[in-house]
């Protein structure tokens, strides 16, 4: 019985570990384009934090894409409706990158940009977050 148990829980951890990973690539911002590693494309480059990259997945949301997850070095994120958030697998606990009050005063100025620039994704610098 206990054998069986010790198995069981094996047989658990080993498949967690089969999940696929977010891509891990340094200051690249990526979307996702489908299930796995390989569902990935590169949104934007250079980029400094989790924070700016979701910035961009709302961005890309905003300009009328329903789904704009994305991940950024290892982690996933997760642009919906709900809000904005990133794990480190696909079905772990999410955690909130922007608080609502934050979101509305981003997704404002995104609207801003992309009226200003004919529905266009405005460029990574334009988006970037300003720490205070």
């Amino acid at each position: 019985m206990t054998r069986t148990i010790a198995l069981a829980i094996c047989a658990v951890v080993l498949a967690g570990c089969n999940r696929p990973a977010a891509p891990e690539d340094a200051g690249v911002c990526w979307l996702s384009r489908g299930s796995g590693a390989s569902g990935f494309i590169p949104l934007a480059r250079n980029i400094d934090s989790l924070e700016n990259c979701a910035v961009l997945l709302e961005a890309h949301r905003l300009q009328a894409h329903a789904d704009a997850d994305g991940a950024y070095q290892g982690y996933f994120i997760f642009a919906e409706g709900a809000g904005i958030s990133s794990s480190t697998n696909a079905q772990g606990f999410r955690y909130p990158i922007l608080q609502p009050p934050q979101r509305a005063a981003i997704d404002r100025d995104i609207r801003k940009l992309l009226a200003e620039r004919g529905g266009r994704l405005p460029s990574p610098g334009d988006l970037m977050l300003q720490r205070q």
